[in-house]
């Protein structure tokens, strides 16, 4: 299980140097091809390509955003290939001329490949605080 939770780390690792670089591409190896996102915001994509394709446009789009995610607790199922991760996020973009942060928890779902690496199935994001200037998510 160590090699597990160890590989999952580094893996969370990548995917937060990824971001600092603007590197759509790496993130996209991280994710399974049916990768579901459910964001802070409660905006939802599906698919690895899809949600590369919204991080370039993030990047392009906004140079000064950047995310960060800590991993607080993994528990996993080795039989199976599965893992759940907890943790806390914290971001800062640019909207409206204005720099503004969010932060909150999340949860992801990781699940081993044939070749043994670990992969992004699905997360799910939770703003818990954030500051003035950004916008909440549409009415249900």
């Amino acid at each position: 299980m160590i090699a597990s939770k160890e590989n999952i780390i580094a893996t969370r690792e990548r995917f937060n140097t990824a971001i600092a670089n603007k590197d759509a591409e790496t993130i996209c190896t991280l994710l399974a091809p049916t990768y579901h996102i459910v964001t802070g915001r409660s905006d939802q994509n599906h698919g690895a390509e899809e949600e590369a394709a919204r991080w370039a446009s993030v990047f392009q789009s906004d140079p000064t955003a950047i995310y960060i995610r800590t991993t607080r607790e993994i528990t996993i199922n080795e039989a199976w290939g599965l893992a759940e991760e907890l943790g806390n996020w914290k971001g800062s973009y640019t909207l409206n001329g204005k720099l503004v942060k969010a932060s909150g928890v999340y949860s992801a779902k990781w699940q081993r490949t044939r070749n043994g690496e670990w992969v992004l199935q699905a997360e799910v994001f939770t703003t818990i605080e954030f500051d003035e200037g950004c916008v909440p998510p549409g009415q249900i």
